[in-house]
């Protein structure tokens, strides 16, 4: 068991993190720019905690209200990352497979976030749309020579079938940022929805094309066309099942689509599926109408059914590097819970749920920080969405230096995190030149603003690791300015300390 072999290694751990800690009793010589910094931004009454660490000397450069528990937000996303990369390794790859058994059609789940990612699709080289992969896996059924498909099985069982949080706020549970957790996942489990203007003009019901195409799909439309203004389209789920009410203006056509979460993602996939079959001319469920399956055409597995392995026609893959990408730099919450569900299956063979996975999680920080550590934090769902996660500054920037000091895993981390310009920084320290790279974590819920990283001299190296958690915020610009001046300072900091023969402008 994996649990075993992180044990044996415990004691050597622990030892060294003893020492590299020790100087943390040392002079804090930030301590009275960082307070400046928090009195010039006039935070009023934000919680802050802060920590800044030099990996080069294992110096703390300052801790303010370090050790106190705060709400991260989407810096969970550090610790499930971190955790995921020592539990499955950079090089794991998610896959789902595609297989027959006899006429049966199943569809093998390995809880991959990724599966037909508009985002993930667009960056493959050459690009690749929903349409063209689905029509690779229809074809693969035509290739093996199939000539009807009595029903298609949707295996996921990787995970469990809780698939909503029960902390997640209910409110918010079709907005696309609380899709559904499930062992196959399918279209990052949201909707698309196009709003378009009505062609018999101004105060008619809008119209709307839909991504993944799926007939059976009911939208009520309430919006309107106008002639003046803006769009203001959304959509709202109705009641239980994937019944949807498109509402609000719409004067041009959407050149962005209108998203709205998907209920039981794993069997709408295997209906999008079973028509794309159905499409290429094989009959499902006895029907050659692509647009008139009906729900026998697909089922879920029962939960203790054995199902046998059948022939393999397709696997589609995606690569951890491609799931940390999408989790840290682009903060996509679906990636966090997949990838914390996994590390829960992968180290207990049992399906992956929010249970085991945070549970692994508080184990590592134990093993790789101390029971103090793990004790003191608050492992709730990996994303952050969570409000009753908790962490102190210090247990997440000693986290932060364990991980990037990993041989096997630093690299891969520290290339998940966004940069200025990338990712969810993409719109942040606009106008400010660093000396030295950054690679960061922002998080954000309601009233709670977070960023915590690493300044990196390139040529040496060296690292300065911050963390900057902002809790009770009523002034997000304020919250923000704090962020970034904190980066500043540690940037300078660096500048200072570091030889000068190659750094970096930029961001």
């Amino acid at each position: 068991m994996q649990f075993c072999r992180w044990r044996a290694g415990m004691g050597g751990v622990l030892g060294g993190l003893l020492l590299a800690f020790a100087p943390a009793a040392w002079a804090q010589e930030l301590n009275d720019d960082v307070q400046r910094l928090i009195s010039k931004n006039r935070l009023g009454e934000t919680r802050v905690g802060i920590y800044m660490y030099d990996s080069a000397t294992g110096s703390v450069l300052s801790d303010i209200n370090a050790t106190e528990a705060f709400v991260p937000a989407s810096n969970m996303k550090l610790l499930t990352t971190g955790a995921a990369l020592l539990v499955l390794g950079p090089d794991y790859v998610f896959k789902t497979e595609i297989a027959r058994d006899g006429d049966t059609l199943i569809v093998r789940g390995g809880g991959d976030p990724a599966l037909a990612d508009p985002a993930v699709l667009s960056r493959m080289s050459p690009k690749l749309t929903i349409a063209e992969l689905l029509s690779r896996m229809g074809g693969a059924v035509v290739k093996a020579g199939m000539t009807q498909v009595s029903q298609v099985v949707v295996d996921d069982r990787i995970f469990d079938r809780e698939r909503v949080h029960a902390v997640w706020p209910t409110d918010q549970l079709d907005r696309g940022y609380c899709a559904e957790v499930a062992g196959v996942n399918f279209h990052a489990n949201v909707l698309s929805v196009y709003p378009r203007p009505s062609p018999e003009g101004v105060g008619r019901a809008a119209t709307y094309a839909m991504e993944p195409i799926a007939p059976w799909i009911r939208i009520d439309v309430s919006a309107r066309t106008v002639g003046q203004g803006q769009n203001t389209a959304w959509l709202r789920r109705q009641g239980q099942g994937n019944r949807f009410e498109l509402l609000g203006d719409v004067r041009t056509p959407a050149q962005g689509p209108v998203e709205v979460t998907l209920r039981d993602p794993a069997e709408f996939f295997g209906r999008v599926l079973a028509r794309e079959i159905a499409s290429a001319g094989i009959p499902v469920a006895g029907s050659k109408n692509a647009d008139a399956l009906d729900d026998a055409s697909v089922r879920m597995v029962g939960v203790q059914e054995r199902l046998n392995s059948g022939q393999t026609l397709a696997v589609v893959t995606t690569p951890m590097t491609e799931v940390m990408r999408r989790c840290n730099a682009d903060s996509e919450n679906l990636y966090a819970e997949a990838l914390l569900k996994m590390m829960g299956h992968s180290v207990t063979r049992e399906s992956g749920s929010w249970n085991n996975g945070t549970a692994v999680v508080r184990m590592l920080l134990g093993e790789k920080l101390s029971p103090g550590a793990a004790a003191s934090t608050t492992v709730v769902d990996g994303s952050g969405l969570a409000r009753t996660n908790m962490v102190t500054p210090a247990t997440l920037g000693r986290w932060l230096d364990v991980i990037a000091r990993d041989e096997r895993v630093g690299k891969a981390f520290l290339d998940s995190l966004a940069e200025p310009g990338t990712g969810t920084l993409q719109r942040r320290f606009r106008g400010t030149s660093l000396n030295n790279s950054l690679r960061a974590k922002s998080g954000r819920i309601n009233f709670v603003r977070t960023l915590s990283g690493y300044v990196v001299h390139e040529s040496s190296g060296r690292r300065v690791v911050f963390v900057v958690l902002c809790n009770n915020v009523k002034n997000d610009p304020a919250a923000l300015a704090l962020h970034e001046d904190i980066v500043k300072l540690a940037d300078e900091w660096l500048t200072r300390r570091t030889p000068t023969e190659s750094t970096k402008v930029g961001g």
